[in-house]
């Protein structure tokens, strides 16, 4: 078997396990991942906590279910939402299903709460302390406008900017300070054949592709987006960073399928094909591992290009739900999960922190010499930390319509990027969705 053979299996397996589409044998798959209650203490409660999650390792996760169960005698329905999982879930919700802990990302927490699918944790045993061995940066995206906390962390991160040392060398250019220069040295790599498509980005629609590579791009840029007011402002910055990509569509400096791309684009990028990427910070484990890249060692985080130099920075959370069918055992899972153990552990966070990459909220998960220690081997920790505290947190998430104004968002852009329609016509019909859905749900 080729290296690459090997690789492109070994990758393929590992998204197949991190966001797997599971289609048909999802159901197989949920079975095999989560073993009965047989063997389980006997002193568990008959009634099992019900837990939703979305398409992340779900086997990893159902680990963590038989670990929690083993720690608290407990009982737990743990259930594999796929596709997608925000709408997903709220049809369940909706629909009346009992659920008693749920994945969610910030821009669900105020809706979910409003609609009474969720409740906050203020009041709560050691809440205070919790929150006390939290970044406040990431206290503040999980509080809900009345400064009550809506969920605890399930992660954190924030799109990274990286680049292929390999390419760079080759054309002998360092790492673009603005998406003007940006633009001119895809331009050149292009030309001298160092790269057929030097830029990558994920531009599928989706909450965690096209929307977040846009925020992180227009924070850089200096873009507000959204004012205190979580009024629109579609401003220059905003207008320019739709005209880089729109520019680099339209001189094919970016593949022509990307807007079909799975798993947010990093497959592509783990080719070593392109020479920079807009991407979650997580995913440069995949990049230097050599179990699934062909650029192992190459992959370099960066600061981002933009006039800010900021980027999109967010922390997904598990809410309970409005109705715990016991409280104080619903709030022992969403510790255990979110936090630390009844035993002093982070069983949870530390392992998808030294084995996943994935950013924690808690502090000492963060410091943990194991954490640090594992981390280095695939980022520069100096530059994620600076890019972790000039990171911007998208505080219009905090309001019932975002969501869909999103959705919507995404689509207008894709059509734009494609030529399709004029820049004017695509902030005239951003603006005329948030007026709707302003009306549709008045504050």
């Amino acid at each position: 078997m080729s290296n690459d053979l090997f690789r492109r299996q070994a990758l393929d397996s590992l998204l197949a396990r991190r966001r797997a589409v599971l289609k048909g044998g999802l159901a197989a798959a949920a079975s095999m991942a989560l073993p009965g209650l047989a063997g389980r203490a006997q002193a568990a409660p008959e009634t099992p906590l019900q837990f939703i999650g979305w398409q992340y390792n779900p086997q990893i996760v159902a680990e963590n279910v038989e670990t929690f169960k083993k720690l608290y005698d407990e009982n737990v329905n743990y259930e594999l939402v796929p596709g997608e999982y925000h709408a997903v879930a709220e049809t369940k919700l909706m629909g009346g299903q009992h659920i008693d802990m749920m994945y969610s990302e910030e821009d669900r927490l105020l809706r979910w709460n409003a609609a009474g699918w969720s409740r906050t944790l203020d009041g709560l045993p050691g809440l205070d302390e919790i929150k006390s061995k939290m970044y406040p940066i990431n206290v503040k995206n999980l509080s809900l406008p009345n400064g009550e906390l809506g969920g605890l962390p399930y992660y954190t991160g924030f799109n990274s900017f990286v680049c292929n040392e390999k390419h760079l060398e080759a054309a002998k250019i360092q790492p673009p300070a603005t998406w003007e220069e940006m633009l001119e040295q895809c331009r050149k790599l292009k030309a001298d054949k160092i790269a057929e498509y030097p830029y990558i980005a994920a531009w599928a629609r989706g909450w965690s592709m096209m929307s977040w590579t846009l925020f992180s791009q227009w924070y850089s840029e200096g873009a507000k987006v959204f004012d205190e007011n979580f009024q629109p402002v579609f401003d220059q910055p905003f207008r320019d960073v739709l005209q880089f990509n729109r520019t680099a569509y339209e001189e094919g400096l970016i593949p022509p399928d990307v807007f079909t791309h799975q798993a947010e684009s990093v497959p592509n990028f783990a080719t070593g094909a392109h020479t920079y990427m807009v991407v979650h910070e997580y995913d440069q484990k995949v990049f230097n591992t050599p179990e699934t890249s062909q650029i192992a060692g190459a992959c370099k985080n960066v600061i981002m290009p933009g006039k800010t130099r900021s980027t999109f920075l967010w922390t997904a959370a598990y809410q309970m739900g409005a109705n715990p069918v016991d409280e104080e055992r619903v709030w022992n899972l969403m510790q255990f999960f979110g936090g630390k153990a009844k035993d002093g552990q982070y069983h949870v966070a530390k392992r998808w922190a030294v084995d996943y990459g994935l950013g924690s909220a808690h502090k000492e998960v963060m410091e943990d010499p194991d954490v640090v220690a594992a981390m280095s081997k695939w980022k520069d920790l100096d530059v994620a930390r600076k890019q972790h505290e000039t990171g911007t947190t998208r505080d219009v998430a905090k309001s019932v319509w975002f969501p869909e104004w999103d959705w919507y968002m995404m689509g207008e852009a894709q059509d734009y990027f494609r030529g399709q329609t004029s820049q004017d016509q695509l902030v005239d019909r951003l603006q005329a969705k948030y007026d709707e859905l302003k009306q549709m749900y008045p504050e």
